[in-house]
Parts: C-alpha cells; structure tokens; sequence
C-alpha cells in the first residue's frame, strides 16, 4: 500500500479503465435505464398529466445524473413517519452502540424495525428504489442498513471528514433520511454536506509494477488542505464560474430523504456544536451483479419489492416486483411536480460567505479527533473515573481513528464490512466485558513507564503480530456460535467477515505511519483477535497473540489515562512458576521427560501467560541506533567484538552450564549444528533404535502411515498425530480401560489403536479442533503406564514435529554457521539483546524481591551472580548460538534454496524471511507427554498430552527478524563481498 492520496479524475485519465467495471457496462445500463423509462412512461399514460410526470422523472433522474444527489423533504406522510419513529427511537435508545462520536445500530439486528412497513417506506420508498436503479443501471440491493444518532460536536474525525464511500471500482449509492432527533422536523444541525458535481470524476487507482491493480481508504479522503483545495479545483471545472460550491442539508421544515452517489460524490457529515441533535437512516444499495451480499432481513412482511431489496425475494425479477409498485412512483412523481418544497432546492443550502470560510477552515485544519479524545479523558481523570472505565473511553476512541485499509478490484474487501462495523460499534458493555476478561487493569497497572519509540517499530510489531493471527485463522474452522456482539450475522458470515478483515488488516499495518493510526490498529487487532478466539477457539498460540495486541496498546494507551496506582507484583504466579520450573527444572519439557514432574496443561498455560508478561517487561524494544551504547565501539572490528562475547560467555559459563550450555573451549564449537538433527537423518535414526512392539514404535508406524497417506513430511505428519492425540487422548484411554475404575493399562494398549481411531484417513476433522493445551473438566482417569526407557523413547519420537529440516537445508546450514558475516550478526545480536535487558532487569529483580523472576530467561542469558543474590550482572548463554544454528540457520538455508541462491547471496531480506520461516515450520512447536513418577522406580505414568510454543518464540523471534539483519549489513566486509560469485546451494 502507499501513502499516497489518490487523485479525482475524468474515466480517459484512470491508469486502468477495464479495472473499473462500472466503465465496462455502459452500453448494458442505457438498456436497462430505458427499461424503466419505458415503464414510467407507461404508468403515467392514464394519469391526466401523464406528460408532466415523465418530464418530472426524467428531471429527476437527470439532475442526480448530474448533480450527484437529490433531496426530497416530507417523502412520506408526516404520520407514517412519526409512527416509524417512535419504532426508531426505542430501537436505538435500547440497542445503540453509544460510541465515543455516535450512537450506532445495525437495524438487521433489530429486526421489530425493519419489519416495521412504515420504517422501511423512509428508505425504500419505490420512487427512491427507483431512481436509483436508473442511476446504477441494473437491478439492485440494500447491502447495509444502519440507524446512527449524532449530538452537536465541533469534530472532525475520520468518520465525518470530506470523503467518498466505499470503493472506486464500482458504484455504491446511498438513501439517507435525516431529521432532528425525536422530532418529525428535518434536520437543523450535524447535515450531510457535498460538493456537487465531483460525481462526474473517479477516483485514480494504482498499478504496481506486476499489473496489480488496486486503491486504498486514504485515497477516499480529503483530510488537509491540500487535498480539500484539490477536491475544490476538480469540482471548478464543472462551473463556468470556477467557484467552488458546497450544499449543507439542514434548516429543513420536513424529515430529508437524499439519494447521492456515495462512491463517487465528495460528501462528509459536517459536525458543529451548533444546530440540534440528528437521527439519521442510511441504506447501501449496489447493483445485483457485484455479488456483494444482501442485507439478509428473514421473514419480512410487507411487499414483493422489500423482500427483494432486503432479503432473497419471492423469484421474481426486480423489474416486474417494481412495476407492481408503480401507483406508489405515480403518486411521488404528482407531488413532485405540484408541491415546489417537496424537491428540495440545493441552490437554498449553498454555503455562502462566512459559512463557507467557516466550512473551509475547519475542513482545512485537520482530523481533530485526538483533541477531542484527550480532553474527555482528561475530565474522567478529574472526575475519578475509575481506571477501566477510562481505557473504555480510550477504546472507543480509538475505534473511530484511521485505519487505511486496502480496496481491490475484485470486491473482496466487501466480505470484511460486517466484522471491522462489529468492533468498530461495540457498546461500552461488550468493550468492558472484554476487558474484565483479559484482565487489562491488571495489565495496566503493571504497565511501567517505557521510553518512547519510533511509530516504524512499533508498526512492525504490529504487523507481525497480525501475521501471526492471520496464519492461526487461515487453517481454524469455525467451531463455536457468534456472539451476542455480531447480533444477526450467523457463524459462518462472521468467520469469512473476520478472517478477511484480519488479512487486510495486515495490509493497513504495513504502512502505519503516525501513531494515532497505530492505536487504531492495535485496538483494532486485539478486539478482533478476542473476536477470532471466541469464534475459532484458537488456544494457546490465540491467546499469546491477544495478549501482545492488547500489551502494545496499553503501552500506547496508558500515558493518557492519567495517573495509575502502582499495584504490587502477582508474586504468587512467580511461586506457582517455580514449582515446576526451577533452576534445576529449567523448562516445562526437561521437566517432564527427564525428571517425570510435569505439571499440569492448565498449571503450564498459567506458566506461559506468566512468562509472557514478563517478557513485555524485559525483551528490549531496541533504541534506534545501537551503535550508541557500549557495544557501538565493538562494532567496526569483528575480532574485537568475538573476543568480548568469549569474555562475557567464560565470565557465566558455570551458570550457563547449568542451564543447559555445553563446556567448550571456543565459539566454534557452539556454532556448530547437531549432528543428526535433519529430518531423514532422524527418521532413519528412530527406524534403527526403535524398540518393536514398544509405544514409540506403535507412535512412529502412525506418523509413517499418515505421512505416506498425505504425501507430506514425517514432521508435519507427527504435528498432526500429535494434535489429534492430544485432543481424543482421554476417549482412547477410557474406551481402552474399559471403565472408569479399571486399573491403568500400558501405553501400548492405547498407541497400537491410532489407526483404527483416526481411520484411514480421519481427514474430515483433522483440522476441525486445535487443542488448546488446556483440555476441559472430564470424568474419570486417562492415565497410562510405561517404563522410563518407553517414556523417554517415545519422546525421541514426537520430537520428530520439530526436526523439519532437509539434510541439504542442514548441509547449508553449517556452512552459513561458518560465514564470519553470519557469525557477526548472531554475536552482535545476543549482546544487543543482554545489554538492552541488563537496563531493565534491575528494576525488574528489585520489583519481585529474587533474581529468581530471570529464570524464565536462561537459555538466552545468566546471572553470573546466580539466583539467589540480588546482584544483577547478565551474561550470554552460548546455549542460544546453537538454538540459533539447530532451528533458524536450516530455515535460512531454505530461503536460499527457494531462491536458488548462493551462500555468498545471502543478504538482510535472505535472513529475516529465514527467520519467519523457522517460526512458520513449527521448530519451536511441540506436542509433549505429560509424565509423572508412578509408584515403582522404573515406571512412570503418561497422564495426556499438551501442545508447547515456547512463550518466547513471537517476541525473540521478533527481535530477531529485526536485529539479525542490521547487524548483518553493518559487517565492515559487507561493501567489499557485494558480488563476488561464490558456491551455488544446490551445487
């Protein structure tokens, strides 16, 4: 996407006309527009002033033609619009969004409304469906329908900055009936305002260098004044005069009923603290063959015409179900042309003199939403709004900012508008909720101050965030019902509506720029990720990755909230963290398969949450220019920099080893790769040493099994048996026991079902649940027994879901382990990360009480002071150069692979898609067994199984996507390497 705001211009100056399919069917409209010319024209016939009425259509249709819109005031007679009032007023007075700017109601939601026939003659009225099937030339639809109340406010946000609607590919026009709020009266205040005649223009596309055609919401607005001088200019050349003109709609004796080009006409909301309050009816129509959906109203009473507008219609064609409605058009028309207010003069609603430089002023200064926002939050901070309640109001603030989100040719941003209206509009009530269950207040108070960073990072974090969240959604299946918040829209529309919003989402935090748009964004993100997990059920990786949403924006959010009491360290989930994960028991799976202690999946979910909090404390968000700290002067010289890292490695080396470090004597031995650790090598290694007839055994036939099956990977097959295992393990251990009391059984009893359990395929549902590493309440035992040996046998095997690697990927691997560029990069890396952390550990240890609170970290960094003293001195564990080797380096190799590359090629882009990739291919993902000591020695019991995504892999994996490459190309041999020839991967 670009920050470029795209131009109006005439349909000979568009960079792609074809792209533009209301260009294409031209010829098709005229046809259809003469369609219903012909059938006014015969209607009219009978009547006594059957001439008159046709001109006044033709004059009708002709001015919205030209003009872009066209206003009618007292549509519908003034009791029928009282009686569809009163049914608004309480539709929206019970069922409204109440926002930060509005109060908002989806009137498919409130379905007493829109069966109500004199409610729908507001909007639907057929001189209206009319006229507006003449101007779209085709059959059409309502595809969206709201209800909005609006109060005087002097702001322009981007909700009601000058704009046109929707996209530039097709045309979109809108019925909008406004009045003054609880009164039958038009509207006096907060009227839509436009720019006549800028219908005649389209907006510019862009073309990218492969062809790709596409627009952007940016384009669609007009928030400086540079861009309302253009929009101005572009109008000017349809006056002789050259004098810009600007129509305000209020100070109107009778509700307005106003059909404009909404894709096409520069229009906007003009918001002033002057005038009454506004009650407004917007509805959407498209023409039929865009394939954008219906409302999808059920069961409406009424006419043939409603059903088809708003719902699937009785079969009939559109022309004939409005033919029936002709009496109705006949009698609009004779008012039309007998009562001189009923058209409303645009001419009477020009802003002249000082209401247009007013107009002009206030549109020129900019969005002021944030002004607006700060002072309500400022007054609740007076007001000693409690704390949550203020980051309600945040929130709702922030809903309403910018989000640039793309528009593409096909129409497929048209599938996302029902999920960004749900969290966009959610009540108060459905924000709180959501915040009481993630526990923000919490996460707020523990929130420390940070030093500002630039927007560019912060955005990236986003971005990838979103990424992630966006992969999680692109293999879930929808398993639960929509929530109350999606009101009608069933499961299945809002999981299609939320996936897409999700993937374009990613696409507008991209380009993410100030950091007003990045609250939006990551307000927007975390919401929808809660959203997703509600609707997909997405476990732990979903949680996680609300979690991060939600963490960046309290760090946004948090300054303007006021003053915050600093609430104590939960040092009970450090205890509760401790139990399990010590300095002996570093990790949850050491802890496990080596010691048979593991906790629980619910205890180690907790754990991971713990950690993950943590890290939002310690992993450093990386100053602009690391050159500027201590390991600045390193830089420059290589030797230098390898020899501090030794220094720092020897000073911690006896802590390190205890967390898992190996005792050598230089860097190269940690630099290089694990013998055995490609996938064949392993896979042959566990055919060889595999006891037969053993559980492991019984487990490896499976994974072979499934793999050949699919013709996939034996890594990705043992991700899929493990999985699936995971989630039926208490069935197959019941169903093998026999009963609830029966004693436990061997492993093996259960292991040698998984073919007649899973079927021969079983791929209906294999990927219909994920499991969440947290299974719910069952009755009963799924205990099994096994030896030692069998258990720690049977680990060798499921670590297989981790070793996804090529031996050609390895082989490559180990010679980029050696490039002293590659090898620069890692160290650089590691000791940019231990310094940034030793900045905030400090303060970290001295909040908790124990250096206890780093333990979480080892296989990054050691206290070389340990854990029981209070001194802070953090040095690298080298452990993580061959964490780095084993799992990043293969996933780098890949990428050169993929782009048949040389070793000698790899570059910064090279290394970050690496790195991504070794996230993506699930290297630090694996389903493990829960072990625990039986009674005998020799015996321990396997309880289930739990999905572990180590907590750290997003964020260091983050830190790592960015840091790795910079210090990549600040290698000082970097220039002189630029294009030597060196060995080809595939050699």
């Amino acid at each position: 996407m670009s920050p470029r705001y795209a131009p109006l211009v005439p349909a000979d100056e568009l960079a792609s006309p074809a792209s533009y399919r209301q260009l294409r069917r031209e010829r098709e409209a005229t046809r259809f527009r003469r369609e219903i010319e012909a059938m006014v024209d015969r209607a009219c016939r009978a009547e006594a002033d059957g001439p008159l009425l046709r001109n006044t259509f033709t004059s009708l249709s002709g001015n919205l033609a030209a003009e872009g819109a066209l206003s009618f005031a007292g549509l519908v007679p003034p009791e029928r619009f009282d009686s569809a009032r009163r049914v608004y007023d309480s539709a929206i007075d019970t069922r409204g969004s109440r926002g930060s700017l509005h109060n908002y109601l989806n009137v498919a939601d409130a379905g007493s409304l829109v069966e109500h026939p004199d409610f729908r003659e507001a909007f639907s009225h057929p001189l209206l469906v009319a006229l507006v099937a003449h101007a779209l030339g085709g059959p059409v639809k309502i595809i969206d329908l709201r209800a909005k109340d609006t109060q005087p406010l002097d702001v322009v946000a981007r909700d009601n900055t000058l704009h046109v609607d929707n996209s530039p590919f097709m045309d979109e026009f809108k019925v909008i009936v406004t009045w003054t709020m609880g009164t039958g009266r038009g509207p006096s205040g907060q009227g839509l305002t436009y720019l006549p005649r800028t219908n005649r223009l389209l907006r510019q596309c862009y073309v990218d260098d492969d062809g790709t055609v596409w627009s952007d919401e940016d384009s669609c607005i007009f928030p400086s004044q540079t861009r309302v001088d253009e929009a101005l200019a572009a109008q000017a050349r349809f006056f002789d005069d050259g004098l810009p003109r600007v129509v305000h709609l209020e100070d109107i004796p009778a509700p307005c009923h106003t059909i404009f080009a909404a894709s096409r006409l520069v229009h906007h909301r003009y918001r002033t603290s002057a005038g009454g309050p506004r009650s407004a009816i917007m509805a959407a129509f498209h023409r039929t063959d865009e394939g954008t959906g219906f409302l999808g109203a059920n069961d409406l009473p009424g006419s043939a015409l409603d059903r088809f507008l708003l719902a699937t219609g009785d079969g009939r064609s559109f022309l004939e179900l409005l033919a029936d409605e002709m009496p109705r058009v006949v009698a609009a028309l004779a008012a039309a042309a007998s009562r001189p207010a009923f058209v409303v003069d645009p001419d009477r609603h020009l802003l002249r003199d000082e209401g247009f430089r007013a107009w002009y002023e206030r549109q020129s200064a900019g969005v002021s939403l944030d002004r607006l926002r700060r002072a309500t939050l400022a007054s609740a901070v007076e007001d000693d709004t409690p704390v949550v309640q203020r980051l309600v109001l945040r929130m709702q603030y922030d809903l309403q900012g910018a989000l640039n989100m793309p528009l593409y040719t096909d129409l497929r941003e048209e599938v996302r508008k029902r999920a960004r209206i749900v969290i966009r509009e959610m009540t108060p009530e459905h924000i709180r909720d959501i915040v009481t269950r993630h526990d923000l207040g919490a996460l707020l108070r523990a929130e420390s101050a940070a030093p500002r960073r630039p927007v560019s990072e912060l955005a990236d974090e986003l971005h990838s965030a979103l990424v992630v969240l966006r992969q999680l959604l692109s293999t879930a299946v929808a398993s639960r019902p929509a929530g109350p918040v999606w009101g009608s829209t069933d499961g299945n529309a809002a999981a299609l509506s939320l996936r897409r919003f999700i993937v374009d989402l990613c696409v507008a935090a991209a380009d993410i720029a100030d950091e007003a748009s990045l609250a939006t964004g990551c307000v927007f993100g975390a919401l929808g990720s809660v959203l997703a997990d509600d609707l997909f059920d997405l476990g732990a990786p979903g949680r996680e990755i609300t979690g991060e949403l939600f963490g960046m924006y309290i760090r946004l959010a948090a300054p303007s909230l006021g003053e915050r009491c600093p609430a104590p360290p939960e040092k009970e989930k450090l205890a509760t963290y401790l139990e399990s994960v010590n300095e002996e028991r570093q990790t949850a799976k050491l802890a496990s398969e080596v010691w048979f202690q593991a906790a629980s999946a619910e205890v180690t979910a907790r754990n991971d949450d713990f950690v993950r909090t943590l890290l939002r404390r310690v992993l450093p968000p990386g100053r602009p220019s690391p050159e500027s700290g201590d390991l600045g002067a390193l830089l420059a010289d290589p030797a230098a920099l390898n020899a501090y890292y030794w220094e720092r490695v020897v000073a911690g080396k006896s802590v390190a080893m205890r967390f898992g470090a190996a005792d050598l004597d230089t860097l190269d031995g940690y630099f290089g790769l694990t013998a055995g650790r490609s996938l064949p090598d392993a896979v042959a290694r566990l055919r060889e040493e595999t006891t037969p007839g053993s559980p492991a055994a019984h487990l490896l036939r499976g994974i072979e099994r499934l793999a050949s099956r699919r013709g996939q990977s034996h890594a990705e097959a043992c991700r899929d048996v493990m999985s699936r295992l995971s989630t039926h393990w208490p069935d197959l251990a019941r169903r093998c026991r026999g009963g609830p009391d029966a004693a436990p059984l061997p492993a093996e009893r259960i292991l040698s079902t998984l073919d007649d359990a899973f079927g021969v395929a079983g791929e209906e549902g294999r990927r219909s649940r994920r499991s969440s590493g947290v299974p719910g309440p069952r009755a009963g035992s799924a205990e099994v027994l096994l030896t030692t040996a069998e258990a720690r046998e049977l680990a060798r095997v499921y670590m297989l879901a981790r070793l996804c690697f090529s031996a050609e990927e390895f082989r490559i691997a180990q010679l980029l382990a050696g490039d002293p560029r590659v090898r620069y990069a890692v160290l650089a890396t590691h000791l940019y990360l231990v310094s940034e952390v030793s900045r905030s550990a400090p303060e970290l240890v001295e909040g908790w009480g124990t250096a206890k609170v780093l333990l979480p970290f080892t296989e990054a960094f050691v206290n070389v002071s340990g854990y029981s003293s209070p001194v802070v001195d953090l040095a690298p564990n080298p452990k993580l150069i061959t964490v780095i080797s084993n799992n990043l380096l293969p996933a780098v190799a890949g990428e050169l692979l993929r782009r048949d590359a040389t070793v000698d090629e790899v570059d910064a882009d090279i290394l970050a898609t690496g790195v991504q990739a070794a996230v993506q291919r699930g290297v630090f993902d694996v389903t493990i067994g829960l072990f625990n000591q039986a009674d005998r020695p020799d015996v321990v019991s396997l309880s289930g199984l739990n999905r572990r995504v180590c907590p750290a892999v997003r964020p260091f994996g983050a830190f790592c996507r960015r840091w790795l490459p910079y210090f990549f190309d600040r290698h000082p041999s970097a220039s002189k390497r630029a294009g030597t020839p060196g060995l080809n991967c595939c050699a």
